[in-house]
């Protein structure tokens, strides 16, 4: 216990110094507020992990609410290194092959930026280390003639717990009960038995009790209003995501798609262990193979189903830094059983070296035991590389982009107006600042994508009671969120005004939707150009996000999708303002999307596009060949960038013309084949 105790201490001295200040992306923002509120998190409802999160979020501090989430996980990542030590120490009996590789796995990037932010991925994995912990003890009891029942039920209360709070636990079932048929087949024949263990995992169901009691207070953050028994069964069996998929809205089904998943996988573990680390793993296996094949067999199939099969079979759809953000998460399961591979393969090498040639070294001036102990304390040589080399991947001790991101878009709008916003990180991020700030209480933010929901349109009913809402606006209907997006605009127009961002549909004839800052604006079509200039310079004067080519830190997908919902914004101002005929401003928003270019995002052409355009307004051919030329590299197929150096040289270099018309026409024809 004493040791557990220092590793996750240390682990935890180091972990809380990149913990992040400010709400990440993603669903963070909606786990935070639900822990903040008391109240009920997005499908199936993570109470246990809510319930802790309310105890962290109101430490009597004076931090802000999101670094006392983000807290909890430093602590949560820091005791899953001590009990994977424990495991990894009962297996393999060698103290310095279990601190290498607990270290490791503590020191690769993926696991150490979840120690960092909110999320639930990092209580599964501890539910899941304590279940397979207790898994051990009841094996390796029986080779002391003992088959300690006691462990087997804790390893089922636990993997209940871990099953009932992150469904993907559930893929550990066929490495459970192989290696339990293996251990003690008649387990099987025993009804009683079997029955104990169900009922010790179905003990792990017991902190949704908390589930209803909270829906009954109305919070905020109360996803299905599960009071009653159906809106219950719908969050606990995620029916709105789909029970047996990842999400409905991105999923991709091809089988191309599938294999990209696995690759992908493999891919990040190789990035996270390193080439080195991957040999460790197949040594490791090799090991198990030969000395122990029935706990290879375990390790395997928990790994495989927690990581490549579940991947293939979820088949999240990888087209940008917000589904690879979403996805890499998932990864951290399968990453404590090849923690467990590498720890033996630490112990092959270390008994390989020892056999052949400590043992056979004579030194008058220094004893064995020093020997084996320098030895062995030089496996630590790695993990305490991957940890400088991987701190500042991790750091985010100066991460504020998130807050940014929800200030910058409620001061986008203007006071006692409404905004409709889509997409997880804006919502949820912007809920997190709007909920959290004193600043911003006369705003209506409304999660668009969730009207479709009866339960969030009788939520809105209650917070927003001075809002105008539609005859059947609390009637139940498979209307989609549009329709219902559409009759509360129409609702409501002329009295307040009205924002989006995501989905903004047509309104009515004389109505168009402006960009504002972050934001749109939905205003007469009438509207003069300096109030729509003076609009979003006012806007951008108030933004926390100031300097648009300032070092973020290193590149992670989440904050880089952040940056993209600043870059298109950014794109859209500026071609608005090009539009009105305001050419120098348009270039100072293009200069600054062109700033927050990165590897990662998804499409850099827009603001070169739009550069190039403005010195063509200013009959700047050189400046326009400039940009689009850029355009051009950065995206050699895109049809707009051709059709923009078509253009381009119809004015200013008709030499050329052919060229990038030849060019044009290539790629019309290369899209046109792929929908024969």
């Amino acid at each position: 216990m004493l040791i557990f105790l220092l590793i996750s201490f240390f682990t935890f001295s180091i972990y809380i110094l990149g913990v992040s200040p400010s709400v990440y992306g993603g669903d963070s923002g909606d786990i935070i507020l639900a822990a903040y509120f008391g109240g009920v998190a997005h499908p199936p409802g993570y109470p246990l992990n809510t319930m802790i999160g309310w105890i962290f979020t109101h430490l009597p501090v004076g931090i802000s609410v999101a670094y006392k989430a983000n807290l909890m996980m430093a602590i949560v990542q820091s005791l899953v290194v001590g009990v994977v030590f424990l495991t990894l120490y009962k297996l393999t009996k060698n103290i310095f092959a279990s601190l290498s590789a607990v270290f490791i796995l503590a020191f690769t990037p993926l696991f150490w930026l979840y120690a960092h932010v909110a999320e639930v991925f990092q209580l599964n994995l501890l539910l899941v280390s304590i279940s397979c912990y207790f898994l051990i003890l009841w094996r390796q009891s029986f080779s002391k003639k003992r088959g300690e029942i006691k462990f087997l039920y804790l390893a089922f209360l636990f993997w209940g717990l871990a099953v009932f709070h992150h469904q993907t636990s559930v893929l550990l079932a066929p490495a459970y009960f192989f290696l339990i048929y293996k251990t003690d087949k008649k387990i099987f024949g025993k009804l009683k038995s079997l029955l104990k263990l169900f009922g010790f995992f179905l003990l792990g169901f017991t902190p949704y009790i908390y589930v209803p009691f909270a829906a009954l207070r109305k919070t905020p953050i109360n996803w299905t209003d599960a009071s009653n028994l159906d809106h219950f069964a719908r969050l606990v069996t995620r029916a709105d995501y789909g029970s047996f998929i990842a999400s409905k809205s991105f999923v991709g089904a091809r089988a191309g798609e599938r294999v990209w998943q696995v690759l992908s996988y493999f891919g990040f573990v190789k990035s996270d262990f390193t080439l080195f680390g991957i040999l460790l793993m197949i040594l490791g296996a090799v090991y198990l193979i030969k000395r122990e094949k029935v706990l290879f067999w375990f390790l395997f199939l928990a790994a495989f189903f927690s990581g490549p099969f579940f991947l293939a079979y979820a088949s999240f759809a990888l087209s940008g830094s917000f589904l690879f953000g979403i996805w890499e998460r998932f990864l951290l399961l399968s990453y404590f059983f090849l923690a467990i591979f590498l720890a033996f393969g630490v112990v092959a090498v270390f008994e390989f070296i020892v056999d052949k040639f400590l043992k056979k070294i004579r030194l008058s001036f220094i004893k064995r035991e020093v020997v084996f102990l320098i030895f062995g304390l030089s496996f630590l040589a790695f993990p305490l590389t991957l940890l400088l080399v991987n701190y500042p991947k991790t750091d985010l001790s100066g991460f504020k982009l998130g807050d940014w991101l929800g200030h910058d878009a409620l001061v986008s709008s203007e006071p006692g107006s409404m905004l409709f916003l889509f997409d997880d990180t804006l919502v949820f991020n912007t809920q997190y600042v709007f909920y959290t700030s004193s600043d911003f209480g006369d705003r209506k933010v409304i999660a668009g994508g969730l009207l479709r929901h009866l339960d969030y349109r009788q939520q809105l009913m209650r917070e927003y009671p001075d809002l105008t809402f539609p005859d059947n606006f609390a009637e139940f209907t498979d209307a989609e969120s549009a329709y219902f997006m559409t009759e509360l605009i129409k609702s409501n127009l002329g009295k307040l005004a009205i924002y989006s961002l995501g989905f903004q549909p047509p309104i009515k004839k004389g109505y168009v939707w402006l960009p504002v800052g972050l934001l749109n604006k939905l205003e007469k079509d009438d509207v003069d150009s300096e109030t729509v200039l003076n609009l979003n310079t006012k806007a951008y004067s108030q933004f926390n996000l100031k300097d648009f080519g300032a070092n973020f830190g290193y590149t992670h997908f989440i904050p880089e999708h952040i940056k993209e919902l600043y870059y298109f914004s950014l794109v859209g101002v500026g071609n608005e303002m090009l539009a009105r005929g305001f050419v120098r401003e348009s270039q100072a928003y293009f200069r600054n999307a062109s700033l927050l270019l990165s590897e990662l995002l998804s499409d850099k052409t827009g603001a070169l596009i739009g550069s190039g355009d403005a010195y063509m307004k200013l009959s700047d051919c050189e400046g326009a060949k400039s940009a689009y030329i850029q355009a051009y590299v950065v995206n050699s197929h895109s049809i707009d960038v051709l059709q923009s150096l078509v253009r381009f040289s119809q004015d200013c270099d008709k030499n050329a013309v052919k060229v990038w018309q030849d060019k044009l026409d290539s790629e019309k024809r290369k899209g046109e084949s792929k929908f024969r």
